[in-house]
């Protein structure tokens, strides 16, 4: 038996780096909002979904 993969399935990129941005922006805000901690903002929210 084989799985059918429906588009609404699969996040594109965009989606998926889309949803990064927002969760690192969370962070950053939570943070302060000072400046320097954009990448590991991104590494954390990377992570955060990932898992």
């Amino acid at each position: 038996m084989t799985s059918k993969t429906t588009t609404n399935d699969v996040k594109t990129f965009e989606q998926h780096e889309e949803e990064i941005k927002l969760i690192a922006y969370s962070l950053w805000e939570e943070k302060g909002s000072n400046d320097g901690s954009d990448v590991e903002d991104w590494i954390e929210a990377e992570k955060y979904l990932n898992n």
